[in-house]
Formats: structure tokens, C-alpha cells, sequence
């Protein structure tokens, strides 16, 4: 079973993991900055999740992602046709994006969506924005059969209905193993 994520390093790696590309000139957190923004830019967010069945008793989840791609609208020396520009860029982030772990050993695969123009934000009117959206599956809940205990030390035997904390001197031992030390 998969060591539980913890959001805040999965946040990290997929940030650490956008900011390692080439032509990216800023990554954040969506939606923390406000205009202006040094593009290219890329922003990122987990807009939710949902329980994933699983059935090895873990609780595991797939969180529905998106990535938005910003160019400024002006062109520049660099970027000439910034509307095509902005296609190019999001396209390279869907092949980039889909099978992306983001160097995390407890998520599968992310799994490519869409990628849409994003016109809903009036305050990003000076720049073409791309939404590119995809799932990942993860871990989320402790591992029921983590053996960071093993081997057992000790094995006692209720019978019921004389159980639980009030009967705990009704207990035998029926297995007792060699100390550790």
C-alpha cells in the first residue's frame, strides 16, 4: 500500500516540477497573484476530490487538478503571435502533464483531461489564458496494515461479551514474543 500524501508536498512537487520547465517564466499557486504576472506563466490548483473504490482498505481519493497557462496579449520580441503562442504552450503542458507523478511515489499517473480557453476572469484581460485539467489518484488515508509494529510482542484473548477497557483483566495472553533487546 502507498505512503499517505500530504497535500502541502504534493503542492510543493508539482510546483518544484512546473518551475523546472524551460520556457516557463512564473508558476504559483491559482489564483494568488493578480495582474501583472511575468509570462509565460502557469498557474495551478486542486479543485477537489473524490473517494476512489479501492478496496485494500486505504482510503484513496482522485483530486481533479488544473493548470492555467497565461501569455500576455502584447506581442513581443520573443513571443510575436501570442494567441498561437499560447495553443503551442498549452499543448506542450498536455503531453507534459499526462503521466506526470511530479517525482511523488505515492500517486499514480496524472491523467489528461481538457484544455480550454479561459475567458471567465475579468481581471486577467490583458492576457490569453489556458485551463488545461486533469485527475491523479491518490493515497490519502493510512496504510490499516502498515507493519511499522511487526513483529508482535504480545497477543491477548477477550471473549465476548466480557470486552473492551473494563475487562481488560479478563484477558489471557496466549502469545508472547522474544524482547527486541
Amino acid at each position: 500500500m502507498a505512503t499517505p500524501l500530504r497535500m502541502a508536498a504534493y503542492h510543493e512537487a508539482v510546483l518544484t516540477a512546473l518551475r523546472a520547465l524551460p520556457w516557463v517564466n512564473s508558476v504559483e499557486m491559482y489564483p494568488e497573484t493578480v495582474t501583472p504576472v511575468v509570462t509565460p506563466a502557469v498557474f495551478f490548483s486542486v479543485d477537489g476530490w473524490e473517494r476512489d473504490n479501492h478496496s485494500d482498505g486505504q482510503l484513496r481519493v482522485t483530486l481533479s487538478g488544473s493548470l492555467w497557462v497565461l501569455v500576455d496579449r502584447a506581442a513581443t520580441s520573443e513571443i510575436g503571435r501570442p494567441e498561437v503562442y499560447i495553443r503551442s504552450a498549452a499543448a506542450d503542458l498536455t503531453q507534459w502533464l499526462d503521466g506526470q507523478t511530479f517525482g511523488l511515489s505515492m500517486v499514480e499517473p496524472a491523467v489528461f483531461l481538457s484544455a480550454d480557453v479561459d475567458e471567465t476572469d475579468p481581471q486577467w484581460d490583458d492576457y490569453w489564458i489556458w485551463q488545461v485539467s486533469f485527475t491523479q489518484r491518490v493515497a490519502l488515508g493510512a496504510d490499516p496494515f502498515a507493519t511499522d509494529n511487526l513483529p508482535l510482542q504480545r497477543v491477548w484473548l477477550g471473549i465476548a461479551p466480557d470486552i473492551g477497557a473494563q475487562h481488560v483483566a479478563d484477558y489471557h495472553l496466549i502469545y508472547e514474543g522474544k524482547s527486541r533487546e
